[in-house]
């Protein structure tokens, strides 16, 4: 049984099927035909309002074909509504109810008394005659980043002379779902780490030096930092000399996501919403060029690795998967410590360069420092996203490690 049933009646019609016995019988013995019609009327009304209540159980029927919609803010689409007439009752008349959440607004909203729950409720008429479908087509555009699913779903059947009314909630989990995914928005000087390299292929290349690998020396030119200047070099030619490292070429990306546990210092939702759409750009800029890139972030989510962390991957479908995981991100989730996601990324880096790009909270303390130097270390490079109000800039967590240009 998919239907949760509710009957009211009218008090003035409950109060006439209480007396109608009275009213029959007075009728029949004082022979007072008008009486005992009216009896006879009222009763058998009842009697078809309690049929039709019970046959609507039964013989209304809701479509539970799955529907998935995913959108970008603004995009438009629809889902439906399906309601198949399975028995002999003539026809269902009545208004079709459901809710949603604001990442979509439907044309005819209005809105729900359950505010504190920050739902929305639609109501639609609906007619269903015998042996026939009923569906309803509900337009809708998307606002926000979010998730919400289509429930409360109600049918609220009324009778053809408005005595009574049914409703009939669907017990189940309604199984549309709606996700919007975070605008992109752009992070200037990432497009600085990629080059046009011969032939048709765009191959990444990061304008950053790797100090472990030297590919000899050339003449000193003004601006050549101390530290690179090649002494040996220099002695031997008895002109300044400066070292030349190989640049380093990244096959590999990972994003890092790190909201502070504190509530007194998390961000406005502004901010958040910010920076969730500078990292959706990232993953679909590096999805474009056909780099292999992975997402930390330190919201709890079920798994072996007790946090949100999707694995290394490429393509559009690696891309959709981490922006809806982006879309169902919630100030509400259960944060884990910083330290500990530095922690297991910093085991998952073991025998590899990485190539790490903060958002967030930018690590500064001291364990943190350990770990990045370490990295560094090992030929990997840091960076981090410096955003405000008008724009996000890609930064260097070293300023060493900037090549000139």
């Amino acid at each position: 049984m998919q239907w949760r049933s509710e009957v009211w009646i009218k008090s003035i019609f409950r109060v006439l099927v209480v007396f109608s016995p009275i009213i029959l019988l007075i009728g029949f013995y004082r022979n007072i035909s008008f009486l005992f019609l009216l009896g006879l009327a009222i009763i058998f009304l009842y009697g078809t309002l309690l049929l039709q209540s019970r046959s609507a159980i039964n013989e209304i029927v809701l479509d539970t074909s799955k529907q998935v919609h995913r959108l970008f803010p603004g995009d438009t689409d629809q889902f439906y509504v399906k309601l198949l007439h399975k028995g002999r009752w003539p026809s269902y008349r009545g208004e079709l109810i459901f809710t949603h959440r604001a990442p979509i607004s439907v044309t005819g909203d209005v809105e729900s008394n359950n505010t504190a729950k920050g739902r929305i409720e639609v109501k639609r008429h609906f007619a269903l005659y015998r042996k026939t479908v009923f569906t309803q087509t509900i337009p809708f555009t998307a606002t926000k980043r979010g998730t919400t699913r289509i429930s409360n779903l109600t049918l609220q059947v009324q009778d053809p002379l408005s005595l009574s009314g049914q409703a009939l909630a669907y017990m189940g989990i309604f199984p549309t779902e709606i996700v919007v995914y975070p605008r992109p928005l752009p992070v200037h000087r990432i497009e600085h780490l990629f080059s046009q390299g011969s032939g048709e292929s765009v191959r990444p290349f990061a304008l950053f030096e790797n100090v472990s690998l030297p590919a000899g020396n050339r003449e000193y030119a003004p601006g050549d930092a101390f530290h690179k200047i090649h002494w040996k070099a220099t002695a031997r030619s008895g002109s300044l000399q400066t070292k030349v490292f190989e640049k380093t070429v990244v096959y590999h990306w990972t994003f890092v996501y790190t909201i502070l546990p504190d509530h007194k210092e998390m961000k406005s939702s502004e901010d958040m919403e910010s920076e969730i759409s500078h990292l959706a750009y990232m993953c679909q800029f590096a999805a474009e060029k056909g780099i292999p890139f992975e997402v930390y972030i330190n919201f709890k989510v079920p798994g072996p690795i007790g946090m949100y962390h999707v694995p290394t991957g490429s393509g559009a479908v690696h891309l959709s998967s981490i922006l809806e995981g982006l879309a169902r991100i919630d100030r509400s989730n259960v944060i884990v410590k910083p330290q500990i996601m530095w922690n297991k990324m910093d085991r998952n880096f073991v025998g590899t360069s990485p190539f790490v790009i903060f958002l967030g909270h930018i690590p500064t303390d001291p364990n943190s420092q350990i770990l990045i130097k370490k990295w560094s270390r090992s030929g990997g490079r840091t960076f981090y996203v410096e955003h405000n109000e008008e724009h996000a800039i890609l930064m260097p967590y070293f300023s060493s490690e900037v090549a000139s240009c």
